[in-house]
């Protein structure tokens, strides 16, 4: 008796510190630096063109110099005598100020002759209620203790699901003429890392599809606006 419990307490030693090495190559503190080097280490800048008839702000706007936040989640961990499944994530969240600026920059160099006219001198106030800033790094981990230990595990980059709304204001002599809010779906999907791919590689593709994806969501907003007004 004396033996088993003391080869069942070698095994949980095992499973521990097997289990727990699969994920200690990324912690929050690392994905927060990797992501601050996507970004040049600093916030985007509004650009010096900006159109005077167009202002852009949200209350989601904080005076907050992190680049990201990164927080380590358990979503199940399930420490069984044979089996045991770990389901974590590192969940980080974007300084708002990115798909902000990124918006008013991407506004004022969007913004079309047709929309132009139909502004007329009159001034378009723009706040975004809503905008995608959270991603997951997420891991599913799972071990089998037979004689052996056999572990696998899937992990895969979750998106932030919020679509872009954007509510309007066409001001004329501080008098608002007409008011409404758009709303652009997101389409960004869950991404597996191939074979071999890092975390790394991972989280710049993604960063660089998230950014695409907002300037489009941004096209659509500027072409239903232009609509609208």
């Amino acid at each position: 008796m004396k033996t088993l419990k003391s080869k069942n307490g070698n095994a949980l030693i095992v499973l521990t510190v097997t289990l727990f090495t699969l994920s200690s190559c990324l912690t929050s503190a690392k994905l927060d630096k990797f992501v601050a080097a996507q970004y040049n280490n600093e916030l985007p800048k509004l650009n010096k063109k900006k159109k005077t008839d167009i202002e852009v702000n949200s209350p989601s706007l904080k005076d907050n110099p992190l680049i990201s936040m990164t927080i380590h989640k358990t979503d199940k961990f399930l420490p069984l005598l044979v089996y045991w499944k770990y389901d974590h994530r590192q969940s980080c969240s974007l300084n708002p100020s990115i798909p902000i600026t990124n918006f008013s920059n991407a506004i004022n160099s969007m913004a079309t002759k047709n929309l132009s006219e139909k502004l007329q001198g009159k001034k378009l106030e723009l706040t975004v209620q809503e905008a995608p800033t959270n991603f997951s790094i997420v891991a599913k981990e799972n071990m089998i203790w037979l004689v052996y230990a056999y572990s696998w595990s899937k992990i895969y980059i979750e998106p932030d699901f919020k679509d872009l709304v954007v509510s309007y204001t066409l001001m004329d002599a501080n008098t608002a003429v007409k008011t409404g809010t758009i709303t652009i779906k997101n389409t960004d999907k869950h991404k597996g890392l191939r074979y071999f791919q890092s975390w790394k590689s991972a989280t710049s593709e993604y960063l660089s599809a998230y950014n695409s994806n907002f300037t489009n969501m941004t096209k659509s907003f500027v072409t239903q606006l232009t609509h609208e007004l």
